[in-house]
């Protein structure tokens, strides 16, 4: 029994081993497996919907392939030829095409003046495919744009594209890896917009491995880094034009004519220093909204995707859902807006998803689905997996917001809590720490320490609770464990336990 624990804290860590009358995620989100054919290797590079009512799964692989995927919603999928295989249950994969350079995204229609279509990111272009007789066959490949250049790294892998609030398509371009001509082509760590010419815009380099980026619920564009050199851990941040993410290999292309972003001296940037040394030193310098602590929540950070089902996945409408590469799970993120900045917390969501998590996609009931691929790289048990996340009906007790005050943090919950146990500062633990901006691989957390809880004030209406705390550090990540909390049928939190990025303390 002993070493069976041991196995279950080491699989998610941070989660409390519960009792067998104690509720599991599973409770709250089940897991459904769609199983794919021995001749499909779906290693999932994108997600989309052929159709507008979203019952046509389309997926792309980083083998080059497009399927689409049919009869999606079925509670008990089924491959023809299965035992006990029922046609209302069978889930069909038909290949449109193949061929294709490592497409690491989907966008169907994205309209704004661009013609209709199915849009992915290869390695080179961001090409756009076309079945003009509705037989599942493509008929067409167009070139879009292929203003980024390559220069033969394995690791040059382009994403998207992502609709921007503008109308314009966004695309994240890897760094590359390897020595002599490897890291000279243009363009390698940006994110880029195209419009419907075709024309490309640089927006900001600093990227190191943009591995997902979407839109949160003001149009705004996010993204998220793999941990690496110049980047501490996983991160999430705000993609704004003519600002600097940290990692160097972007800065190779500002002295292009079409970069918006000048070197502001020589020798930058500026690194090994503290975070909130290095945004002082280094001009333009962006620090993450969010930082993933490295290896609870995360090793290798995927695709972000808003939760805007009007709650047919739950309580979490307008926060963000993240997946994780690396360790199978997807993590759960709030943000707000301080001082004309965003920072957040992020909080542990869902975990043992067959392969590494890399793309998620709504379905038109509400449901999600997972794509995955460990690419090598680890990240569950099997090289690839399609799953559907469905909400059960039944809402977990779980901290549901957590914003910072001037003087420590408000932390809102789904169910009310008891007020006992919620006002008792005991029932909390708070440390926090930072990370060096540097340029080597990965960066160990700096200046752990524990903070002083001094007050918890419980709402009248339960459902929220003021935190007063000393010595709240700028950009320091602040752990916050709610261990003791219960709501009021005495059941304990399912995650107890956040982490708030906080750059800004807000002044009111």
């Amino acid at each position: 029994m002993r070493s069976l624990l041991l196995a279950m804290i080491a699989v998610w860590p941070l989660v409390s081993v519960a009792s067998a009358a104690e509720p599991t995620e599973n409770d709250y989100y089940k897991m459904i497996t769609l199983p794919t054919p021995d001749d499909v290797v779906l290693e999932v590079g994108g997600l989309g919907w052929l159709d507008k009512q979203k019952t046509r799964l389309l997926a792309c692989t980083r083998r080059g392939e497009l399927y689409v995927i049919d009869n999606v919603y079925t509670e008990q999928p089924k491959l023809a030829g299965q035992e006990n295989a029922k046609p209302a249950d069978v889930v069909k994969y038909t290949r449109m095409l193949f061929g294709l350079a490592e497409p690491l995204g989907i966008l169907v229609n994205p309209g704004h003046g661009f013609k209709d279509g199915i849009y992915m990111a290869q390695r080179g272009e961001l090409s756009r495919v076309e079945d003009s007789d509705g037989d599942d066959r493509i008929d067409l490949v167009e070139t879009i744009c292929d203003d980024w250049e390559l220069s033969g790294s394995y690791h040059e892998y382009s994403f998207g594209p992502v609709l921007g609030k503008d109308g314009d398509l966004w695309v994240t371009l890897n760094r590359p890896f390897g020595g002599g001509q490897e890291p000279n082509g243009f363009w390698r760590g940006w994110a880029v917009k195209i419009d419907t010419e075709g024309n490309m815009e640089p927006v900001c380099p600093g990227l190191r491995s943009p591995a997902g980026f979407g839109k949160i619920a003001n149009g705004e564009m996010f993204y998220t880094d793999n941990q690496g050199d110049h980047v501490a851990v996983c991160k999430l941040a705000h993609l704004k034009p003519g600002v600097f993410h940290g990692q160097t290999t972007g800065l190779e292309s500002v002295d292009h004519p079409l970069s918006n972003f000048k070197l502001p001296f020589k020798g930058y940037p500026k690194r090994g220093m503290y975070w909130a040394e290095a945004v002082e030193a280094n001009p333009k310098l962006q620090a993450p909204a969010v930082w993933f602590p490295y290896p609870d929540l995360g090793k290798s950070h995927s695709q972000l995707l808003l939760d805007n089902t009007n709650g047919k996945f739950g309580p979490f409408q307008n926060q963000l859902l993240v997946g994780d590469q690396g360790t199978a799970i997807i993590v759960r993120v709030f943000l707000e807006e301080i001082g004309g900045e965003y920072q957040g917390a992020c909080f542990p969501f869902r975990r043992g998803f067959d392969s590494g998590v890399l793309r998620l996609e709504w379905g038109h009931d509400g449901s999600l689905f997972v794509g995955g691929t460990n690419r090598g790289w680890g990240g569950g048990s099997k090289p690839y997996c399609l799953q559907r996340l469905v909400w059960t009906g039944k809402t977990p007790f779980e901290p549901h917001e957590m914003r910072a005050k001037p003087d420590g943090f408000e932390v809102t919950f789904t169910q009310p809590v008891d007020p006992k146990t919620a006002a008792d500062v005991s029932s909390y633990k708070l440390r926090c720490w930072t990370y060096r901006y540097d340029g080597a691989y990965g960066d160990p957390p700096r200046n752990t320490h524990d903070l002083k809880i001094t007050k918890a004030d419980v709402a009248e209406d339960g459902k929220s609770v003021r935190l007063t705390v000393d010595g709240l550090e700028p950009y320091y990540v602040h752990e916050l464990r709610f261990d003791g909390v219960r709501n009021t049928e005495g059941q304990g939190l399912l995650h107890p336990i956040g982490y708030y990025t906080l750059n800004r303390i807000p002044s009111e």
